[in-house]
């Protein structure tokens, strides 16, 4: 990431932060999702997998092969 500016939505934004305050541990996506869109939202729980997809694309450098935002299979996600 270095440096370098990028722009973010809100969302994405609220979760990067998130999840860079728990940087480190493993946060279950239920947990993710109803920390960020909150627990009586409209939005179902795939907008939390496509707003980590847009943020790879933003910060890391192969997207594919995220160093930064890791998926814990089964569970959630994880900052490094």
């Amino acid at each position: 990431m270095g440096d370098r500016t990028i722009e973010t939505t809100a969302k994405e934004f609220e979760l990067l932060k998130f999840l860079m305050e728990n940087q480190g541990m493993t946060l279950r996506k239920e947990y993710l999702f109803n920390t960020i869109w909150g627990s009586d939202s409209d939005s179902e729980i795939q907008t939390l997998t496509v707003h980590i997809k847009w943020l790879r694309q933003k910060i890391e450098e192969d997207p594919k092969h995220p160093k930064h935002i890791i998926t814990e299979w089964g569970v959630g996600y994880r900052f490094e």
